[in-house]
């Protein structure tokens, strides 16, 4: 990892820049949700070696996929194309509420325009971002891959 990139991850920036190591993530071969996860855990370890980088990372009611530096949560939903599966992101994002750190919903897969649309209200409604622009006080960003 690049000093200026620790320096950036540290300094508040933490969410733009995994946002901008995930663009050039190139899945291969990954057909699961675990799959995507592992893909990503490799590559965000790869990317941001110094960063410690916990898979299935657990504290009080809060469960997310990958938490990175102790500061910002990715969760993955493969497939969001059914209303069972928005309710249940629904109530993870509720629990991040409470959490200091900010949270990157990644979408993988085929994702209903409807509730991607939603989601982003969602989020908005909630106080919790844009659901599109990512700025220094945005706690959810959702990113697309």
């Amino acid at each position: 990892m690049k000093i200026f990139d620790k320096v950036k991850f540290h300094l508040g920036d933490s969410v733009a820049l995994v946002t901008k190591k995930m663009e050039s993530w190139e899945p291969k071969k990954c057909k699961t949700e675990k799959d995507y996860e592992k893909s990503l855990y490799q590559f965000l370890h790869d990317q941001l070696g110094d960063l410690q980088i916990t898979k299935q990372y657990a504290k009080g009611r809060i469960r997310a996929d990958l938490m990175i530096g102790d500061t910002v949560i990715v969760e993955l939903k493969h497939n969001l194309d059914t209303t069972g599966k928005y309710q249940r992101l629904i109530g993870q994002i509720s629990e991040y509420k409470e959490w200091d750190g900010r949270v990157i919903i990644l979408l993988t897969g085929e994702t209903d325009m409807n509730l991607r649309k939603q989601l982003d209200a969602f989020i908005k409604k909630e106080g919790l971002g844009d659901g599109f622009l990512l700025t220094e006080e945005t706690k959810v960003t959702v990113f697309q891959k």
